[in-house]
């Protein structure tokens, strides 16, 4: 469903603390949840500008507090406050990755990102500054 509280496609979940935050893929939103499931806030539409997202994959919530979203068809990680108030984008097509579908984070806070075809995966700083690449890929 495309209301408050249901879902079209979920693929990613995260908590913090007693909050659940889902991708919510079909809808191209993220919705907060309490951890019993009640609507708490979405965040997101579709489109490829500020303030939305294309098929959102994944999610983590950082040591900082902050969300991670891999959005998929737009080729980039967002980086948003826990309100969906973006912060700033990890831009796949200037950092060398497209359909971001894995995401890990390091105990520095470091941003793994792997994508789908033939692509290494890429290390970011928890402020979206390139670090290196690894896994060669053929």
């Amino acid at each position: 469903g495309s209301g408050d509280g249901q879902f079209d496609w979920p693929s990613g979940i995260s908590i913090k603390g007693d909050v659940l935050y889902v991708t919510d893929s079909g809808n191209h939103r993220v919705q907060k949840l309490t951890s019993r499931g009640k609507f708490l806030h979405k965040f997101g539409h579709h489109g490829s500008g500020q303030g939305q997202f294309n098929r959102p994959m994944l999610i983590f919530v950082d040591h900082r507090d902050r969300l991670i979203v891999a959005d998929n068809l737009n080729h980039r990680v967002v980086i948003l406050d826990q309100v969906g108030t973006w912060l700033f984008i990890i831009n796949g097509h200037i950092s060398g990755f497209l359909h971001p579908y894995g995401l890990a984070l390091d105990p520095q806070g470091n941003i793994h990102v792997a994508s789908s075809g033939s692509y290494p995966m890429k290390v970011f700083t928890p402020e979206g500054t390139y670090v290196r690449s690894y896994g060669d890929v053929k």
